[in-house]
């Protein structure tokens, strides 16, 4: 039912992609509905489905009965409305230090996720590289998609099973798939944005948040990375090592800022 359901959305994005192609290669200013319609194969009542998405979507606009343009690239919302959950005051600088990293290394949209123990959902908090065009477009077009992965149950993708494959003791029985995520410390599996997948690590402390000395952090989240769908999972050992890289570095060198003053103070006294 999952399949049927995914494969229906894959053709519903595909169709609606293809008419804003269309409206790309005509070039900018309004069109009418039938030179248009002459570019597809699709019916009338299906391209008119299609370019009402645009329009709810800010992408396109209907200039006059009958023709539609394609809105300028600056004029598109650069956020993703409804990606991230707010935290209030959780100071997250460090955070964005490196998800910032991540995407300018990658050029993909990068999310932390935290989660909530008590509902055992996972809670995007954070994001980088989210004003891609290709993801602008999705965002747009496919708002309950961002709403699930701002917010979803932990078993549900890669970052909620990274979180749940570490929050049992290391001598608690777990299933396959969590056993491996455990292992790998990474995960992979499709992303609620049709066409795209969520590669995701653990991270047991946040950069610039101090933990309890000798004691072994608790995973407080995920690091992900979220990636074109690539065929045999070729893009989960090497995004695997970069996410666990990346976390190490940030964290160890958040540790290291965050003693210098105090060295520096036993010194001087």
């Amino acid at each position: 039912m999952k399949e049927a359901h995914n494969t229906r959305d894959r053709e519903d994005l595909d169709k609606t992609f293809a008419v804003l192609n269309i409206l790309l290669r005509l070039g900018p200013g309004p069109h009418k509905f039938r030179e248009i319609a002459a570019q597809s194969k699709m019916t009338k009542s299906c391209i008119q489905r299609r370019l009402r998405m645009l329009v709810d979507a800010d992408l396109c606009h209907r200039t006059s009965y009958g023709y539609y343009e394609l809105q300028p690239a600056d004029s598109v919302p650069v956020d993703a409305p409804g990606l991230v959950v707010p935290l209030g005051s959780t100071p997250l600088f460090n955070v964005g230090k490196l998800l910032d990293q991540l995407h300018q290394r990658t050029n993909l949209v990068t999310l932390l996720h935290t989660y909530h123990p008590l509902r055992a959902e996972r809670l995007c908090v954070a994001a980088a590289g989210t004003s891609d065009i290709r993801f602008r477009r999705h965002a747009l077009l496919f708002p309950k998609a961002i709403e699930r992965l701002r917010q979803a149950p932990l078993d549900s993708d890669a970052p909620g099973l990274a979180i749940l494959a570490n929050l049992a003791r290391r001598d608690a029985p777990l299933r396959e798939d969590l056993r491996q995520i455990r292992h790998n410390q990474v995960a992979r599996t499709q992303s609620p944005i049709i066409g795209w997948n969520l590669v995701s690590a653990p991270i047991r402390r946040l950069p610039g948040i101090p933990t309890t000395p000798g004691a072994e952090p608790q995973v407080v989240g995920a690091v992900s990375l979220l990636t074109p769908e690539l065929p045999n999972g070729s893009d989960l050992v090497a995004y695997g090592r970069l996410l666990r890289n990346a976390i190490r570095e940030a964290v160890e060198t958040s540790t290291l800022a965050s003693c210098i003053p105090t060295s520096a103070t036993a010194e001087a006294s």
